[in-house]
């Protein structure tokens, strides 16, 4: 048994959500409200049997790991570690202690880097005119913990090697870079703002140029402590607000983030020299439902504010983006505005279609065939119908060639339905075979199984431990089961072997298909008669009576008169004959 498996068959997971949520026990399973909605009536169950809970409202589900890391907002190896250790078990995957060392030599440092820019900043009276020029006090510059980097070669890499601490280390680190002079200081002449990891831990530098010249920004790369694709800068000063608001608002640089923090929007934070990526938009779906974006008003952020809303719609967050004055960012118009500005520019903030034919209208004019040609393009890839409702009925007067409103509506329509088939067409291989949660149609979380009801009862005897042995050979029959979610579901069991021992929820964190993992979790929902030996056979005896009849029919319907098909008529029909008369039937 691996550690996951072993975490997981230890875990009592009532215990564990019970710690947050009351529950009640309602037959077999746990209810309460669900803490991942504002609920209303109780419409969260946890299932014991499974090690699974579910909330049949809002759809959110998972095991024990699923569960402390959306409610603490861990990964899944610090989810595994926090379990661990509170059921007291060693994990053999831990890493050897010579990694841990390493980890512990390079946070040690970062934090001398951060030391040696502090004091840095408290010596140069130009770095402190600059930052305090721009309206950061010095409670601000504490809060932010901004430093400067000396506009000389290689003090950094001294102070390092002072410190008795490796040079290719902090090579490693983007501290000092290698020449043919020896090691140089990577930050040279710039304001130094850490960067901070979603727990607060120092993982990176990113540095803006005091004096005129280029680049004006320099970020960390990715080092051993860093990955700027899964970083947001600021996430830790703003985690315990978005946690409670749902909510942040996606800036574009340091200062941006710090001004809107000046302003009260607490809930602001940056992606770090590079574009907002997938892993981003993750990282935000741990902690909120809405993103409002706050790009710089030039043609660039605006671009940019366009592609992120797409991300950010396709990690399932709601969006909306802001539109600031033209030539401002977030940093000049509270200068400008005070924080007054910035709070009306997040209040005012745009559905992305809206936003995208703002950007259209600005461009071209109806009268434009290009025009049309993009009003096609930008509705056919929204996922939001009523949104393109409405702007079907707003843009049919102004269609060409058409005074009708109606048959304008009904022009558009016919275009856009074209270009969604076509976009459809053209994913179609690429979304052959997935089952990401995304893709699969959330069937079961009105309460309906879909399984056929003998099927049911066998698969929820795979739930019990005494019965599992009896159903467990018969998973890789293929020809036994009636619905096509059946037939996966066995064959999804039957590939891990062995029948195995002990509660079910140490072979259900096995089964990674959704769809099959919302029929599970209805069966316990929503059937309340337990299985005995005697339901159990039952059941078999109607999946393989149903087999045979079928069979037969097949066999009749294919005309062949051959000996050997009337053989096997007979002895089906013998089969069949058998089934009745078994004292189970």
């Amino acid at each position: 048994m691996d550690d996951v498996d072993l975490v997981r068959s230890r875990v009592d997971i009532v215990q564990l959500i019970s710690d947050r949520v009351q529950l009640r026990r309602t037959g077999q399973n746990w209810t309460g409200l669900c803490p991942f909605h504002d609920d209303k009536n109780p419409s969260f169950t946890v299932s014991p049997k499974t090690g699974w809970y579910r909330c049949w409202s809002c759809g959110a589900k998972g095991d024990c790991f699923t569960w402390v890391m959306e409610t603490q907002k861990l990964e899944f190896r610090e989810a595994l570690q926090h379990l661990a250790t509170q059921v007291g078990v060693e994990l053999k995957s831990q890493r050897p202690s010579v990694d841990s060392g390493e980890r512990e030599s390079r946070t040690r440092l970062m934090a001398l880097a951060q030391t040696f820019f502090r004091e840095a900043f408290a010596k140069s009276t130009q770095a402190q005119d600059y930052i305090r020029n721009r309206g950061l006090t010095p409670e601000i510059i504490d809060q932010w913990e901004i430093g400067y980097a000396p506009d000389a070669n290689d003090v950094l890499a001294h102070r390092i090697k002072a410190q008795g601490f490796s040079l290719e280390m902090a090579k490693e680190l983007f501290l000092v870079d290698a020449g043919a002079g020896g090691f140089y200081d990577k930050f040279r002449g710039r304001i130094m703002f850490p960067i901070r990891d979603e727990r607060g831990q120092l993982v990176a530098f990113g540095g803006r140029l005091l004096a005129d010249g280029h680049p004006k920004y320099i970020n960390s790369s990715d080092t051993p402590l860093f990955s700027k694709r899964r970083v947001l800068y600021g996430l830790h000063q703003a985690r315990d607000v978005i946690a409670k608001s749902r909510r942040a608002i996606l800036v574009e640089g340091y200062l941006d983030v710090i001004s809107c923090h000046r302003a009260g929007l607490s809930e602001s934070v940056a992606s770090l020299g590079t574009a907002l990526g997938e892993d981003h938009a993750r990282l935000l779906k741990r902690w909120v439902d809405e993103v409002v974006i706050l790009y710089d008003a030039d043609p660039a952020g605006q671009k940019a504010a366009a592609r992120a809303a797409e991300i950010l719609a396709a990690a399932g967050l709601r969006t909306a983006i802001a539109v600031l004055p033209p030539g401002s960012d977030p940093d000049t118009l509270l200068q400008q505005q005070g924080p007054a500005g910035l709070h009306q520019a997040v209040q005012n903030g745009m559905e992305p279609l809206d936003f995208e034919f703002r950007q259209l209208e600005a461009r071209l004019a109806p009268d434009d065939r290009e025009y049309w040609d993009e009003v096609v393009a930008i509705l056919a890839q929204s996922h939001r119908p009523l949104e393109v409702e409405r702007h079907i009925v707003r843009l049919a007067g102004k269609y060409p060639d058409l005074r009708d409103p109606i048959a304008a509506q009904r022009a558009l329509h016919q275009l856009v339905r074209a270009a969604q088939k076509e976009l459809r067409r053209k994913a179609r291989p690429a979304a052959a075979g997935s089952n990401s949660a995304g893709s699969t149609p959330d069937r079961a979380a009105k309460g309906r199984i879909h399984l056929d009801a003998r099927e049911a009862v066998v698969f929820r005897a795979c739930l019990d431990e005494e019965l599992r042995p009896v159903v467990w050979p018969r998973l890789s029959d293929d020809s036994l089961w009636i619905t096509g979610i059946g037939a996966r579901l066995a064959a999804a069991w039957a590939s891990l072997g062995e029948c195995p021992g002990g509660p079910a929820a140490g072979f259900l964190g096995h089964l990674d298909d959704v769809e099959l993992t919302d029929e599970i979790l209805a069966l316990e929902e929503h059937t309340s008669l337990p299985v005995t030996l005697p339901t159990l056979q039952e059941a078999l005896d109607g999946l393989e009576k149903r087999r045979e009849q079928r069979a037969v029919v097949e066999l009749r319907t294919q005309g062949d008169r051959s000996d050997a098909t009337l053989d096997e008529i007979s002895a089906r029909l013998k089969r069949l004959k058998n089934i009745d008369s078994s004292p189970e039937s």
